[in-house]
């Protein structure tokens, strides 16, 4: 029996499934970042995991790894020591697209992370392909090799308040509490004391 092959392509194509058959072509978002003083703010780190449907952490843990930095999510933004440039976070951002959310097949971010017997796989739900997934691992980051000192000025993103009503952040380390500062801001604040790992500032100015 012959099949006339332009019905057999038309058949083959509506059993296609629903995301294969879009052609609508996926843009790469743009990290928006910027460096104040001795550390670098990545603003829009839950926005842009979001869009690649993974976890914030899983994003942080892998730019913080291959920047060979540390860092921690603080809300809406990733605070991370030392300076790097857009460019340089971009690079990275579009190499863990590459790794963990864009199809190998396909090239389409329509995926998710499965395990099939202790085996991380990346799962395509465009063409249904599977591929294996590395772990990522947690760099081996120094510490502050200089200990914080009094009258220096540092920039923070307060995640609490203190019993005492001081503005709470952290920084590596360290833990700083800041008076005049409030939950949820971003502020340049002038180390007074400094115990252990505890470190007392005052807010000298709130930042955007």
């Amino acid at each position: 029996m012959e099949y006339d092959y332009e019905k057999l392509l038309e058949k083959a194509y509506e059993e296609l499934p629903e995301k294969v058959k879009e052609h609508k072509r996926f843009e790469i978002p743009q990290i928006a970042s910027i460096v104040q003083g001795k550390i670098t703010v990545v603003q829009n780190l839950v926005e842009v995991a979001k869009l690649i449907n993974r976890p914030p952490e899983m994003l942080v843990k892998y730019l913080l790894r291959e920047l060979g930095t540390a860092g921690s999510l603080e809300g809406q933004y990733l605070i991370m020591k030392g300076q790097f440039r857009q460019p340089q976070i971009q690079e990275k951002f579009e190499a863990f697209l590459a790794q963990y959310v864009l199809c190998p097949e396909c090239g389409r971010p329509d995926t998710r992370i499965i395990k099939e017997d202790r085996i991380t796989l990346l799962k395509c739900e465009a063409c249904g392909s599977r591929h294996p997934l590395s772990a990522i691992r947690t760099a081996s980051v120094p510490k502050r090799s200089t200990k914080p000192e009094v009258g220096e000025e540092i920039t923070v993103q307060i995640t609490q308040t203190g019993k005492h009503g001081d503005g709470v952040a952290k920084l590596g380390e360290y833990i700083i509490y800041v008076s005049g500062a409030r939950e949820g801001q971003r502020v340049k604040a002038r180390i007074t004391g400094v115990q252990g790992t505890r470190i007392f500032a005052t807010a000298i100015e709130v930042l955007r």
